[in-house]
């Protein structure tokens, strides 16, 4: 039936409720218009609704403020309110509220709100209609009065608040002195949580079932029944399980069919006295023994559960609360009585229709059942329900507001889903629901999914014996979990191979130390691959909540399961309730890897691997670190009833440690830019024979090396930079040995793809695993290899892996030997593999060798040209032809196209790289000239803001905390304006606004953007920051040399800032947003072109809210990028560009020339401030009661938690220290009583080693 009034519905609520009613509305043509707190920004009830508001306030609290809720009710011309369950849903005086306004209210009128929502005063109703209650008292005042009628009753008793719900405000007592004791606090429950203070008992029933009878009634007096539920599976009074109809009514065991028709009456009968209107659930408790039943409660409102009912007797209550409001709005009553007797099959002579099979529901929450079911806030990394609809054994139904990507808010009930099934028969409805179950995957925080498994495979609930007491008495759950009681220093989850095969700037991540990590595996029994827990400096504690096999390898660390000393290297059987402690790395190494029988299944693929990049926010545990009080699902193992060692690998086959502050010979393979033109040979002199230091701040992502400054041929990086270190943008290869200027950097698996320094070596993948286990003040030494060997040692170190899977007995094993062949001559010491120079119509062209995996097709290193860059696109389309059945083909996992070059990876053991040589070189001298590509492409609109608080708050953090005065500081934008040979502010915005730039590379890290204005002559000019920021606002605009970038996500940057865009708009971890392609976290491709248009800051933050919320998409039409026309654009301009490039090159060698003197000014005035500070120290070194403090280890301070005058104990953080992107907490653990901080030695940021005094103290 159609609406005749009923036009524009808001629902006051969120989660699944408000898509459950948005859903019937798009059913029924009607606008919905939803509310949401910020925390709900990426709710699916959000992106759903017609229309959707924000709310202000935070939380639950946004969504029970009536006066934005009825303003937005107002603004929006809505016709009636859907309240849902929960927030305002029995809120009188909302639905008062409405009425007064002309707004419609869903639901009962405010009277029957009021007087059933007091349970004293809904007894007395009960009563007066012969409604069988519980015997139970008035409200109570004093103790005297409670104990005095608990007496007359007999205990034991239930104390109820009169104005509860939902199982807040309950407390059974079984003695005297309980019910003193808790009638106080749930007199003060019921006045905070419900603003009323009253108080009654009940007497309690103990072998109860709660059953509650579905009713609607049209306002008239007119009450239909729509069968039982029952809810007797409860967990504090909040049910977790439901069914209909009621075994006890209907399963063999019980057969009390009568019960539906008594209760069935007993509640219209009760309704009909008020003229109850709208849907309600009328509340009994049925004692089990004697079958009576008891009034409990009327739920003037949809019930959570609601849709069983509607699975049994084939209704919409939403639908029908819609219609009555309908005719409500038309002056009416309601639904006629004759059209609401239709809606069910009522049997004749009977007020009650019989149920058609068996419907269960449970409710998945983000709870965590072995911490007491507390809330489990996070993200969601991944959400797989199975088919809903009809199927051959029934009915699937699921209600839920999740998906991929989102976040559980700590503000909300923890419900996510209810998952419900239809079947014939019970037993039917049961076996749908235990595969509805098994095929449920929701990856994340914790969750009862397993605990919901295993009730309804709990055999007391097959026969129908779920009392109220089933889950506190009947029912045991197994869980098969770790719990972090600590986390140590920096543990993460790591598999292998990472993420190899991504794209977009996306790292590699996995282990550090490859090594260990398969031998952890293999001891236990897993797959090579298997995701395990990377420990590095300190580990964690664990209790482990089933049994479980695990195993410890990697450097030398404490490890103890219940205080009791295990070894490592070792397979541990664990006993359920055990505690591994692993403590500190004690000697030789820093990391560590746990491996546990059977993985980690509770941890989501994210682009193909379970790694954890914390960094970035990717993969993993909740995309970060673990935590204490994490945990994390495992695969339980037979029960043992002690920990035991059953097998210890023999040390002859344990790879050999570095000792703490000695030396790791490293091999490398030459880097793509060991060149002449590059690296002079006393620079490459310099990296072979020197010896590089690893500095404290290294970690996964890059290990900083101090050594000599590196000798180059060339005094420039052309339009890659004005460093020599500085090169064209092109795709870097894992672990490469580069210069950022005149510092060394070994970048690490979470390190970007994408980089502008130059890469002089590429460590061997065999030997990954050694500075993966170097700590800071660790030696390392380079030694040149060929690509043969490194071949050869990569099949070895395979053949190793394999020999240790069979777990070699202690009887003449194998030694461990990484030793490459003999005979294997070193690689030349260029690293062009070929070189073409231009002509025949063909460009010059070079390929270099990256390591054993990657060769780069390189068409010049000191000048942009887009034309080329086109070459190398149309390079990776003919690279994705290849057959499927070609040995490339088969070898090559990842091409990227970037804005100096293009690299190949392939796997060398598939194909010679010889033989791929060939085929990159035959493919690319068959290319078309570039000028005549056409390039499909896409003009994306982006809003801008120049003058942002975001990019001066960043400015103002680097001045603070980095460097305070440079040539570009405060202004970037002015700075920009020198360098680029711009004369006003306005000339410098044509350069932005309206200017087509188009996008030459997405890399870098997390698919950050690289682009150039498509007119030359609008390309900007400039240095980079020195040093680079530590932190860059997502959404900021930026340029570096001649290239601009968005920045996709906060982070490290070295790019001068000139605007900002819409921070989500490059880069969606989960690809939640309109126009990003499924399973492709970034918007934009190359050759898509960008076009800004000028907003303000207010404006720009309007939009980024409507894109978070799904109700905005970045425009953009589609065309082609012609390279003819851009040819021709060229040479009609190369004038112009040349006198343009000639200023800015002026313009630059000036400013850089200031930098120079400003920088050294810079390093000057440091240098003073560490005198100033010793002769601080000085000064009070001779003081008998200084106390000296002094750093543990190479860090830089990160906060100082103290000042002078401040008194402090052994317990006092007096400082955190960072190192290895760890926090590192500095007390004076051997202080006796207390001292008075004098003088503070470091400033934040300062960078010292282990034995630098940080502060002094006095004992007084």
């Amino acid at each position: 039936m159609s609406f005749s009034t009923l036009k524009t519905v808001l629902i006051a609520n969120r989660g699944e409720i408000a898509l459950r009613v948005i859903n019937c509305c798009k059913a029924h043509g009607l606008k919905s218009i939803a509310i949401y707190s910020k925390e709900d920004s990426d709710s699916l009830h959000v992106s759903e609704a017609d229309e959707a508001h924000l709310l202000p306030g935070t939380g639950s609290a946004a969504y029970l403020n009536t006066e934005a809720i009825i303003e937005i009710a107002k603004e929006t011309k809505t016709d009636v309110v859907v309240p849902g369950y929960g927030f305002l849903s029995e809120n009188a005086e909302f639905s008062a509220a409405l009425a007064s306004n002309g707004i419609g209210f869903a639901g009962p009128d405010a009277d029957s709100i009021e007087n059933f929502g007091l349970k004293h005063f809904a007894r007395e109703l009960a009563i007066k209609d012969n409604v069988p209650v519980v015997p139970g008292s008035n409200l109570i005042e004093t103790e005297e009065e409670a104990v005095k009628f608990a007496d007359s009753i007999g205990y034991p008793v239930i104390l109820k608040a009169t104005a509860g719900g939902g199982g807040m405000g309950l407390r059974v007592c079984f003695t005297s002195q309980e019910l003193t004791e808790n009638l106080s606090q749930i007199k003060s429950r019921g006045q905070t949580l419900f603003k009323n203070s009253g108080v009654f008992l009940e007497k309690y029933v103990q072998n109860g079932r709660h059953i509650e009878i579905q009713v609607f009634g049209n306002g008239a007096g007119d009450v239909i029944a729509v069968g039982e539920r029952e809810c007797s599976i409860q967990r504090r009074h909040q049910k977790v399980v439901e069914e209909t109809p009621s075994p006890f009514i209907s399963h063999p065991n019980y057969n009390n069919v009568q019960l539906r028709e008594k209760m069935s009456k007993c509640a219209i009968d009760l309704l009909s006295s008020v003229k109850y209107k709208s849907a309600g659930t009328v509340e009994f408790l049925v004692d089990d023994d004697t079958a009576e039943f008891y009034f409990l409660e009327v739920n003037t409102r949809l019930q959570v559960e609601h849709g069983i009912s509607e699975l049994c007797y084939g209704v919409d209550l939403v639908y029908m609360m819609l219609l009555q409001a309908d005719y409500e709005l038309s002056s009416k009553s309601g639904i006629p009585a004759d059209q609401l007797k239709s809606f069910i099959d009522i049997v004749p002579g009977k007020l009650i229709a019989e149920p058609k099979g068996h419907a269960i529901e449970v409710r998945v929450y983000s709870e965590n059942p072995v911490k007491n079911f507390q809330p489990s806030p996070g993200v969601l990394h991944n959400v797989e329900f199975p088919a809903t609809g009809k199927t051959s054994k029934g009915v699937v139904r699921i209600d839920h507001w999740i998906s991929t990507g989102c976040k559980v808010s700590p503000y909300f009930d923890p419900l996510l889903a209810k998952v419900m099934v239809w079947a014939p028969t019970r037993d039917e409805a049961i076996a749908l629901m235990t595969e509805t179950l098994a095929a449920t995957v929701i990856q994340g925080p914790p969750l009862n999914l397993e605990y919901l498994r295993q009730v309804i495979a709990d055999p007391h609930f097959s026969s129908g014996n779920t009392l109220t007491s089933f889950l506190d008495k009947t029912f045991t759950f197994e869980p098969k979990m770790i719990e972090f009681l600590s986390n140590g220093a920096y543990t993460t989850v790591q598999d292998l191979p990472g993420r190899n095969t991504s794209n977009g700037g996306i790292p590699l991540a996995g282990p550090m130390d490859s090594l260990s990590f398969t031998t952890a595996n293999s001891l236990v029994g897993n797959a090579f691959e298997t995701a395990a827990l990377e420990i590095t400096f300190a580990g964690p504690s664990i209790l482990f909540h089933s049994a479980s096999i695990v195993s410890l390898c990697g450097g030398e660390f404490d490890v103890t399961i219940d205080d009791n000393e295990v070894p490592m290297w070792s397979t541990l059987s664990v006993a359920k309730g055990s505690k591994l402690r692993i403590g500190k790395a004690s000697g030789k190494g820093c990391r560590a890897y746990l491996a546990i029988k059977g993985g980690l299944p509770g941890v989501a693929y994210y682009l193909g691997s379970k790694s954890c990049t914390p960094t970035l926010n990717l993969g993993g545990h909740q995309g970060r670190i673990i935590l204490p009080g994490d945990c994390l699902d495992i695969v339980a193992q037979d029960p043992a009833s002690e920990t035991s060692v059953t097998y210890t690998l023999p040390t002859r086959c344990i790879p050999p440690l570095t000792e703490p502050g000695k030396v790791w010979t490293i091999r490398v393979i030459p880097g793509p830019h060991d060149t002449e033109e590059i690296l002079s040979d006393e620079g490459r002199a310099i990296i072979y024979e020197s010896d590089w230091v690893v500095n404290h701040n290294s970690n996964r992502g890059a290990m900083r090396l101090d050594g000599p400054k590196p000798k180059f041929s060339r005094t420039g990086g052309g339009d890659g930079g004005r460093h020599p270190s500085n090169i064209l943008e092109y795709g870097y290869p894992n672990c490469g040995l580069s210069f950022t200027g005149d510092s060394a950097i070994l970048f690490g698996v979470d390190g970007a793809t994408l980089s502008g320094f130059i890469c002089v070596a590429v460590p061997v993948e065999s030997d990954w695993w050694k500075f993966g286990q170097a700590k800071p003040g660790d030696i390392l030494r380079f030694t040149p290899t060929s690509r043969v060997a490194a071949i050869q040692l990569k099949q070895k170190r395979a053949s190793w892996n394999n020999y240790i899977a069979t777990l070699p007995s202690a009887e003449n094993p194998k030694s461990f030997n990484d030793d490459a062949y003999s005979n294997v001559e070193v690689d030349g010491t260029s690293s062009i593999m070929y070189s073409r120079p231009a002509g025949n119509g063909l460009p010059f062209v070079e390929y270099r060798r990256c390591g054993e995996s990657m060769i780069l097709v390189d068409f010049g290193i000191l000048e942009f040209d887009l034309l080329n860059n086109g070459r190398q696109y149309a390079m990776d389309l003919a690279l994705q032809k290849l057959p499927e059945s070609s040995k490339a083909k088969k070898a090559i996992y990842r091409v990227e196209c970037l804005s100096g070059s293009l690299n190949v990876c392939f796997d060398p053991l598939k194909i010679d790289v010889r033989e791929m040589l060939e085929q990159l070189m035959h493919i690319e001298n068959d290319l078309p000239p570039s000028r005549e590509l056409k390039i499909p492409s896409r003009i994306f609109h982006f809003p801008m803001v120049f003058d942002h608080s975001a990019l001066r708050a960043c400015i103002e953090r680097y001045i603070k905390t980095q460097r305070p005065h440079a040539p570009y500081l405060p202004n970037n934008i002015e700075y920009l304006m020198k360098t680029s040979a711009i004369e006003t502010f306005e000339e410098f915005k044509t350069f932005v606004i309206d200017q087509p730039q188009v996008v030459t590379a997405v890399s870098f890290l997390c698919a950050l953007p690289l682009y150039v204005q498509v007119d030359p002559r609008k390309r900007f000019m400039c240095a980079k920051y020195n040093p680079a920021r530590t932190f860059t606002p997502a959404g900021c605009l930026a340029t570096g040399s001649l290239t601009n970038s968005i920045y996709s996500v906060d982070s490290p940057g070295g790019y001068q800032m000139w605007g900002m865009t819409l921070p989500g708009s490059c880069w969606n971890t989960f690809s939640r947003l309109e126009g990003f392609p499924a399973g492709q976290p970034w918007l934009m491709n190359l050759y898509d072109q960008i076009m800004f248009y000028e907003v303000t800051e207010e404006e720009l933050n309007f939009l980024n809210e409507q894109l978070i919320t799904g109700r905005y998409t970045i425009k953009y039409e589609e065309t082609v990028f012609d390279f003819s026309a851009y040819a021709d654009l060229v040479e009609s301009t190369k004038e112009e560009v040349a006198d343009l490039r000639a200023r800015q090159n002026k313009a630059c060698e000036s400013v850089i020339a200031l930098d120079a003197e400003d920088y050294a000014l810079w390093e000057k005035e440091k240098e003073e401030s560490k005198l100033s500070k010793s002769s601080e120290e000085g000064s009070l070194a001779n003081n008998p009661n200084a106390i000296k403090v002094a750093s543990p280890m190479n860090a830089s301070v990160w906060k100082i938690q103290v000042k002078p005058g401040d008194k402090v104990t052994r317990d006092t953080v007096l400082m955190i220290l960072e190192a290895m992107k760890m926090e590192i907490p500095v007390r004076c653990e051997d202080l006796k009583g207390e001292m008075t901080i004098a003088a503070v030695m470091s400033e934040e940021g300062d960078v010292v080693s282990s034995g630098d005094l940080l502060l002094i103290g006095l004992n007084e």
